[in-house]
């Protein structure tokens, strides 16, 4: 495998995502177009945007015909951090070292620009450069990945248990935290890589590849984030709180440091294996997928 320098790759991108965010953003000073404005600026890797632009390349497209799409992933994450650190969730003080959204301007107000980045993320995806019927798709892929039977259910799970889950049969802790992983981290991540694909009109088998691959990187991202959450600097992770201050389960806390980067790790290999259809077309993936368990922050 060629060298890749990643890390410039990702920087360009972010930076070509950012330029159009800032476009996309609404303009006015209403207190909902602030917090978007906000959140949405704040900062983050854009990888999911980024991931709408692979997926689209690997079948021939061009990312600027998909910029629009890329951003309204990016809208829909955003909103899902904004609502995941309201006091009725996460109750998190700090997003990526800067006040959250709820903090700056008010539970009520946090909640409409959630609603606001929600909306227009449909409103964003339809204005892709690309046949009405991949449109369509691509569409419905964001709607299932993101919706009650995706990353929301993901999102139930992990926030609306009751009672201690040490006390529980740890076979059953394991599927539960397996379809956390899958829900709530992953599905946004393989909506990425798919509405990309279909943007540029990918054949089934294709997609099945890149929603193995998205679906194995997004755990091993997953978990990767679990065990930052404890081990690395909170000035690098921008927050104060830890998924162990809320008795969150956690790959770190079901199965321990070493057996959890073990796990990641096999989900990693499992994600190169997946694209292995595309040959040296997928590179730049095999390299992403590295990149997932080595980052710092």
């Amino acid at each position: 495998m060629q060298k890749v320098n990643l890390k410039k790759y990702l920087s360009k991108k972010a930076k070509y995502v950012n330029s159009a965010l800032k476009r996309f953003l609404p303009k006015d000073n209403s207190v909902i177009s602030q917090g978007m404005r906000y959140s949405v600026m704040a900062g983050g890797k854009r990888l999911r945007p980024i991931c709408v632009f692979l997926a689209a390349e690997l079948f021939g497209g061009k990312a600027k015909d998909v910029l629009p799409a890329a951003c309204a992933v990016e809208y829909l994450h955003t909103y899902s951090l904004v609502h995941d650190d309201l006091p009725s969730m996460d109750n998190d003080d700090l997003r990526r070292g800067m006040p959250t959204n709820h903090k700056k301007f008010g539970e009520a107000a946090a909640i409409l620009c959630g609603d606001a980045l929600l909306t227009e993320a449909f409103n964003l995806i339809t204005k892709a450069n690309a046949e009405d019927k991949n449109i369509n798709k691509a569409v419905n892929v964001l709607a299932d990945y993101s919706g009650y039977k995706g990353m929301i259910a993901g999102q139930a799970e992990d926030t609306l248990e009751t009672g201690s889950w040490s006390e529980k049969n740890k076979e059953i802790l394991e599927k539960k935290l397996k379809f956390i992983q899958i829900k709530k981290t992953a599905a946004l991540i393989v909506a990425s890589l798919k509405i990309g694909a279909l943007l540029a009109d990918a054949d089934e088998k294709g997609l099945k590849s890149l929603e193995a691959y998205g679906t194995n990187i997004g755990i091993a991202f997953q978990i990767t984030d679990d065990i930052l959450d404890v081990y690395a600097d909170k000035r690098l992770l921008g927050k104060n709180g830890s998924d162990a201050d809320n008795d969150k389960l956690t790959a770190l806390s079901l199965f321990g440091k070493e057996e959890a980067e073990r796990i990641a790790y096999r989900h990693i290999n499992k994600a190169k294996n997946a694209l292995s259809i595309f040959g040296d077309k997928a590179e730049i993936f095999l390299h992403l997928a590295d990149y997932m368990t080595s980052r710092n922050c």
